[in-house]
This record gives structure tokens, sequence and C-alpha cells, in this order.
């Protein structure tokens, strides 16, 4: 399970990333440059595994501001990365052999329903006209954060509930 585990870490970690609002955040700031220093991503993802309500978006204004175009193209690149690596772990999941089939299925559910939500948000960014528009793409933002806390519990539950390479049973 080891493989899985990285690979649904990794999967959890991606998604988080875009959550976590780095996409948004350089629509709602006009940074043009959201997560380009390491701080910035280490910030991100302490915000979001501490549940930060916030998740790492930030509504400051900033000096320099991106083109509606860049931040769309940076928002679509960052979807298609975190639904490339979910498809991925979603087939590592479908070839596991450790994992029972209703484990699987649980799995496959939450990941089906974090793919579908980065679909809207990737649709509702890139029909954007406004970074107005953009900010309103906050809800939809919330509701794939909490598919993705549902994810994290599933996982978690999961391994709690496998036993250990040490026991005896």
């Amino acid at each position: 399970m080891n493989v899985t585990r990285k690979s649904l870490v990794a999967g959890v970690t991606a998604a988080g990333l875009l959550i976590g609002g780095a996409g948004v955040a350089a629509a709602a700031t006009g940074n043009s440059s959201p997560s380009t220093s390491g701080a910035a991503t280490a910030s991100l993802l302490a915000s979001v595994s501490s549940g930060d309500p916030s998740g790492g978006v930030s509504v400051a204004p900033v000096a320099g501001k991106a083109s509606l175009s860049t931040i769309q193209a940076r928002v679509d690149a960052r979807v298609a990365k975190v639904t490339s690596t979910l498809t991925k772990v979603q087939a590592k999941v479908d070839a596991s052999t450790k994992l029972t089939t209703a484990q699987k299925a649980t799995i496959d559910g939450d990941i089906g329903t974090a793919l579908t939500d980065l679909a809207t948000i990737k649709t509702d960014v890139d029909g954007a006209t406004t970074l107005a528009d953009l900010k309103s793409v906050r809800p939809a933002i919330k509701v794939l954060r909490g598919d993705v806390q549902q994810l994290r519990g599933d996982i978690k539950t999961i391994r709690q509930g496998a036993p250990t390479p040490s026991s005896t049973t």
C-alpha cells in the first residue's frame, strides 16, 4: 500500500495547491506570480492542511496586476495538472490489490467528485470576463475544499482500519 499511499498523498497535495487558492489568489490580488517562492508555497500548504478558512486566498491589493487571460491560463494549467494527478491516483487505486472493493469505491467516488468540481471551476474561470467574475468562483473552491477534506477523512479511516504489518491477528 506504500505506492498507493504516496500516490494519494501526492494527489491530495496537488488538489490542495489548487483549492488553497493559488490560482484564484492571483485573480483576486492581481499578483502575476502567486506561488513562485518556496515560502509562498509552504504557507499555502500550511493554510490548507491547518484548515485555514481563507485557504491562502488573499484579497489584499498588489502593485502589479496580471491580465485576465494570464490568470485564466495559469488556473487552467493548474486544473489540468491536478486533474492529471488525480486521474493517475484513481488508476493506481483501481489497480491496488491491497484495498477492498468497498475502499476502492469510496476513494474512487471522492476522486470523481473532486474531478467534477475541478471541471466546474475551470469552466467558471474560463467564462470569467472580469476579476469580480473570478472572485465569484470562490464558492466552487469551497465545495472542492470540502470534497478534498472528505477524501482525506476517508483515506485516514481506511488507514486506521488496515492491519499493521507487525500485528499478529
